[in-house]
């Protein structure tokens, strides 16, 4: 059951600069994992025809959307349930499929377990292990694990470990228990390389496996909320005849199709994004008590072990204008780990240098 209802997404500088008894401040802020490259032009270009997307009722079912997910990946209108962000899908899938008992890869995104306690499931953990870098995922266990669930999270790339688990480990697992679901969260996948090869939004549904995906990391319009899953038609139709009406809005109907004309950006912002998450774990792995995890997206988990609490850290950061991700209220989190969301080149290289800057006995 869960005890607190206030909601609570992401980093919050104010909050933490209260917290610590700072002031207010501005600051450069990497708790975020949005593209670097910030909002497509062809967006800021055309926002005064947006303007007219306010005026009359979007289409019911997000046909917008649906019309981006078709001409982009090939998924045909049967397969795909447009969503208000990919979080009303979240909320909507264990609700709908009346999951009971799930199975969530851990630390992750924590509205996976949030959405499946609200629709009466019970959910029990696999925890990843440090030891293991967060990466192995330990077969045999998870296998065991499934036996005693009807569904199965898993944030892939993960976050907010940043790790990618194969994909021939999910279809085993799908093969296995074809009576169960697999619930894959793809909000990050196309900062992955060789992103394509990877996803399972592309090609053949299955008929257990339920991909979610967001267009809001990719484009860096988490104010525009926009996503989708895709699964087989027979699943999709369920969702859709339990969905609320009217969810995708107009904005978002119209901002959808222009991403269709995105592809330099798409293309820059990967190869920059690749280039940027090499270079800085590199430069993390050089600093003192700081140690970073391999990832295969956009940001990057460290662990903290200068000094004993991470607030040390984060105090450090805030006084110099920075902020990063505290991980600490991820389960399986708790000992000192941040997460770095990567800006520019510019920007990544300013928060370096402050971590670098760290002293162990401040003046």
């Amino acid at each position: 059951m869960i005890q607190n209802h206030t909601y609570l997404h992401g980093g919050n500088p104010v909050n933490d600069l209260a917290r610590l008894g700072l002031g207010t401040r501005p600051v450069l802020d990497f708790s975020v994992n949005l593209n670097p490259f910030g909002v497509p032009s062809i967006i800021r270009d055309k926002w005064p025809e947006l303007l007219y997307a306010i005026e009359d009722y979007p289409s019911v079912e997000g046909d917008g959307i649906s019309h981006y997910y078709h001409e982009k990946f090939g998924v045909d209108p049967e397969n795909l349930l447009a969503g208000n962000g990919s979080t009303e899908i979240i909320y909507l899938l264990p609700r709908v499929l009346r999951i009971k008992h799930v199975v969530i890869i851990t630390p992750s995104y924590h509205d996976y377990e949030r959405a499946s306690i609200l629709a009466g499931a019970q959910v029990l953990r696999f925890q990843l292990l440090s030891d293991d870098r967060f990466s192995n995922i330990r077969q045999d266990e998870l296998i065991e694990t499934m036996k005693g669930a009807d569904a199965l999270w898993l944030g892939r790339p993960n976050n907010p470990t940043g790790t990618l688990l194969p994909k021939g480990l999910i279809i085993d697992i799908a093969s296995r228990f074809p009576e169960k679901w697999i619930i894959i969260d793809e909000a990050f996948i196309q900062f992955v390389d060789g992103w394509k090869d990877e996803s399972f939004i592309t090609g053949e549904s299955r008929p257990n496996i339920i991909v979610i995906h967001s267009l809001t990391k990719i484009y860096a319009l988490a104010g525009i909320r926009m996503g989708a899953a895709v699964a087989a038609s027979d699943v999709i139709s369920r969702l859709k005849k339990a969905k609320e009406p009217w969810s995708v809005n107009g904005l978002a109907e119209m901002v959808a199709p222009m991403l269709l004309e995105c592809d330099d950006y798409e293309r820059e912002s990967c190869l920059t994004v690749s280039t940027e998450r090499n270079r800085i774990i590199k430069e993390l792995e050089g600093l003192k008590g700081i140690i970073p995890l391999p990832s295969a997206t956009n940001f990057i988990l460290c662990q903290w072990i200068r000094t004993k609490d991470l607030d040390d850290l984060i105090r450090h950061l805030l006084i110099n204008g920075a902020y990063v991700r505290d991980c600490r209220n991820f389960p399986g989190l708790g000992e000192n780990y941040f997460r770095v969301g990567l800006r520019s080149r510019e920007e990544n290289d300013r928060l370096i240098f402050l971590l670098s800057a760290f002293s162990d006995n401040p003046t």
